[in-house]
């Protein structure tokens, strides 16, 4: 059983196992095995990416812990009786292949010794000798496929046209496809190896000392001993390592690192600073909301460490497509010799290597999609849910979350109907305050769902379904059993310490309703420029192929460079550029920007104080749970409390958090 370590870091591991990616009983033996040893916190297993990600206690020696894992894969091998050599999984295809400089030599070689074989005359068996040696890597994946996993592939094709035409005395066009599938996939190697080390390195930037406001004194420690609600004070010139409001100070904020725009940013009280920033001027006291890897950078840094970008619907049926089209291409071009003669013409048809195109566009843009996304304050797990966004044509609001008093609300609202998104209100509160809510959001009262319990919301998504609609539910994150419906797509605002490890498909890191509608924009252009990366690649080559090579009888040379550079633009132009420019979505905002130094104050203090939950404020007061939901959004509510509390606090609601505090009225 193979395994590599591809990412450590202060308490976790991740390493990836290939047989994660199709043996479920393996997975979950090894991960009943990893959780028995005392110092692990939590293990997960993605299986898109074959990975064991692990966290484990600070204090244990990373070198004393990666033996112990070690041991529970082999233990773990031999419960299972996994062969030591493994055939490649199902889903591996959807990979594209990545090569080093140092796997050019041949390629390089045959190219070179088939462009001077005329002009030097060269022996034709040395040049073969050559060009197989470069094809050997098509050949042996085409073997291994026929071989292990009974079924052609599509470096079948590839084989047989790159040794049909060696064998015809076409040395210079198979030559040079081995050059250039191998530098594409060698720049597409130093492109994963660039974007895991620079992950690497941000990650272990977060992880430093700061300075610590703590009683009015300042306390050097780590980052790891940092809490919510914490003091933090940057100087001049350092790096941010959290994400936090400013309580009070002044700074010019260099923002590239996160958001690629070079253009600083002035803050100061009540303003969000970011991890991965770099104050250029000033001095801040930041109020510390998320650190590590729950920052936008270390969400970001750990997107692209994981890349969950193979788990597309779409993906999946272009791999199947591909799969079945390998034998009728062969036909094709059998009965096109059959028919004509033409050994060009007949094995034209095999450089469809329309393979590669997709797989190309949705590893590239749908990974830049997510890294964009996160940065820019939504967390969204992976391709799939990704691809499920920009499907969406009906969501369903619970009525809980919703900060009514926050304009970004409405705009949201506005924004989903423009686009004739069906909008839904659920709640378990009374109907006629329901309505007045809807009313005032512009939500027709015929999508209301007034004093709904959990199984009727269940019923509704249901419902939505099979009508045929993709549905998203728009909720609490802690409410399983409606994500457990089956909806498409679930969102919730983020307010637990470990988002990464949320089961939540889409998380809004801000308590801004717009982070719904900039998801589906992420979504929807990420999906474009995947239609746009296959139309360049498979026009050109239809016209190509079938036009010039089966028709015409164009030279095989022009043949491979239209296939290759039609993909080269799609991989490194058209899928790496920006999904939007700059300013096209604005900047999610959250309460901290629309409340005063004294009410920062106040929240800083409550996060560290009393904060309940709705049943818990009930049992106090001595009122039934429902009172609580028809009163909360009232502005008699601390009122209303305060003449019920048995100590006579005032208490109000916090739409985001969804917990009741002490009023800061």
């Amino acid at each position: 059983m193979s395994y590599q370590v591809v990412h450590s870091t202060f308490g976790r591991y991740r390493i990836r196992i290939p047989h994660l990616a199709h043996g479920s009983d393996f997975a979950n033996k090894l991960k009943a095995l990893v959780e028995s040893l005392a110092f692990v916190t939590e293990v997960r297993i993605n299986p898109q990416a074959s990975s064991l990600i692990i966290s484990y206690e600070d204090d244990v020696c990373s070198k004393t812990a990666l033996e112990k894992f070690v041991c529970c894969i082999q233990a773990a091998v031999e419960c299972a009786e996994i062969q030591l050599t493994e055939s490649v999984p199902a889903g591996e295809d959807l990979k594209p292949e990545v090569n080093q400089w140092k796997d050019l030599g041949f390629p390089v070689l045959s190219l070179t010794l088939a462009l001077l074989a005329a002009p030097l005359e060269l022996p034709p068996l040395i040049v073969m000798l050559a060009i197989a040696g470069a094809a050997t890597p098509w050949f042996n994946r085409a073997a291994d496929s026929l071989l292990n996993q009974r079924q052609p592939n599509i470096d079948l094709l590839d084989s047989v046209w790159m040794s049909m035409q060696t064998v015809q005395g076409q040395f210079i066009a198979p030559a040079l496809k081995t050059v250039l599938v191998e530098v594409r996939r060698t720049l597409r190697g130093n492109t994963t190896q660039t974007r895991e080390e620079q992950s690497l390195n941000l990650l272990n930037q977060l992880y430093q000392h700061v300075w610590v406001e703590l009683d009015g004194k300042k306390q050097h420690v780590h980052i790891s001993n940092i809490q919510e609600g914490d003091r933090i004070i940057i100087k001049s010139g350092e790096m941010i390592l959290v994400d936090g409001i400013v309580v009070y100070g002044y700074g010019l904020i260099d923002t590239q690192n996160l958001t690629g725009n070079s253009t600083p940013v002035v803050c100061s009280e009540g303003y969000d600073v970011y991890a991965s920033t770099i104050l250029l001027e000033g001095e801040l006291c930041v109020l510390v909301k998320r650190i590590g890897l729950n920052t936008r950078a270390g969400l970001a840094a750990l997107v692209a460490e994981l890349a969950p970008v193979h788990d597309t619907k779409i993906g999946a049926l272009q791999a199947e497509l591909v799969r079945h089209a390998i034998l009728p291409t062969l036909a094709l071009g059998g009965t096109i010799y059959l028919m004509t003669g033409n050994i060009g013409a007949a094995i034209s048809p095999y450089q469809f290597d329309f393979g590669s195109g997709i797989p190309i566009s949705l590893s590239t843009t749908v990974l830049q999609a997510l890294i964009y996304a996160v940065r820019h304050g939504i967390y969204i797990r992976s391709g799939g849910i990704l691809e499920a966004l920009a499907q969406i044509d009906a969501i369903v609001f619970d009525l809980d979350i919703l900060a009514l008093d926050s304009p970004e609300t409405l705009e949201a609202i506005a924004i989903l109907q423009h686009q004739n998104i069906d909008i839904y209100l659920v709640s378990d509160a009374s109907e006629s305050m329901v309505i007045d809510v809807a009313t005032f959001l512009g939500i027709h009262p015929n999508n209301v769902c007034a004093e709904f319990p959990l199984s009727q919301k269940i019923n509704l998504i249901r419902g939505l379904q099979h009508q045929g609609k993709v549905v998203a539910f728009v909720g609490d994150e802690e409410d399983d059993a409606v994500r457990l419906a089956h909806v498409n797509v679930s969102i919730s605002f983020a307010k637990m310490s470990e988002i990464s490890n949320t089961t939540t498909d889409v998380v809004i890191l801000e308590d801004d309703l717009r982070g719904v509608t900039h998801a589906m924009a992420i979504a929807k252009r990420a999906m474009e420029i995947i239609y746009e990366n296959t139309a360049t690649i498979v026009i050109p080559n239809l016209l190509m192929q079938i036009g010039g090579g089966m028709v015409l009888g164009v030279n095989p040379v022009y043949n491979v460079i239209v296939n290759n550079g039609t993909a080269f633009v799609a991989e490194f132009l058209n899928s790496s550029r920006p999904l939007f420019e700059t300013n096209f979505l604005p900047p999610l905002r959250s309460s901290s920007q629309r409340v005063s130094r004294g009410k920062i104050e106040e929240y800083s203090s409550s996060k560290n104080g009393k904060a309940l939950k709705q049943s818990e404020l009930a049992k106090r007061l001595g009122v039934s749970s429902q009172s609580l939901t028809s009163k909360r959004l009232k502005p008699e509510f601390p009122i209303w409390t305060q003449a019920r509390d048995p100590e006579g606090i005032a208490w109000d609601f916090d739409p985001v958090a969804k917990r009741y505090r002490h009023s800061l009225t």
